[in-house]
């Protein structure tokens, strides 16, 4: 019997090994990181999330300097497309994509504009994550109930919404300003 279970281990730990080495055999057929994640993105930027096609126009916000309560309309009504990326201070792949958008915001055109929206947080580590990457986008508070609504239950979540406040599009995960700018310009083209 104890023959049997040790052959059944070896067995598992072998099985282990050989799923974690295909893991990383796969991982490096790719050039780079960011082919990588570019890759990634491909699959991770969807039309069929359940955000898919609710508006967020009525949605209430609040500034985050001033907590001054106000609603999405105000954002998307004057952008061909709104990018709204949900972030909050203790998430690891917020912290990380951060410095990718305020290099995306400072090359942005006009007609597209990226907002943070702090979900989920505490005042205090988020104005002091915003402070240390020095971001220079507008930054808004959720409400409670809009992660719910929009099904986002996992964070960083990145919200592609059109001049109608419609969401279009869903970016699940951490995104580099480059795979930013292609998913922008892959939505223009479908307009």
């Amino acid at each position: 019997m104890k023959k049997w279970l040790k052959i059944i281990l070896v067995l598992i730990l072998m099985s282990i090994i050989g799923i974690s080495i295909y893991k990383v055999i796969d991982v490096n057929k790719f050039q780079n990181k960011e082919q990588f994640q570019e890759q990634q993105g491909e699959q991770t930027f969807q039309n069929s999330h359940p955000a898919t096609g609710l508006n967020v126009n009525d949605e209430k916000v609040k500034t985050f300097d001033k907590l001054e309560p106000t609603e999405l309309k105000k954002v998307t009504s004057k952008n061909e497309i709104t990018v709204i990326n949900l972030f909050a201070s203790w998430c690891d792949p917020c912290k990380r994509e951060m410095p990718e958008l305020v290099k995306y915001a400072k090359h942005s055109n006009k007609d597209v504009e990226l907002i943070g929206l702090n979900v989920k947080d505490k005042r205090k580590p988020a104005q002091q994550l915003i402070d240390d990457v020095h971001v220079n986008y507008d930054i808004y508070v959720a409400e409670e109930d809009f992660l719910k609504k929009f099904k986002s239950y996992n964070i960083p979540t990145t919200l592609f919404v059109n001049k109608e406040g419609k969401v279009e599009k869903v970016y699940l995960g951490e995104l580099s300003e480059k795979t930013l700018n292609n998913l922008v310009l892959q939505l223009k083209e479908e307009h």
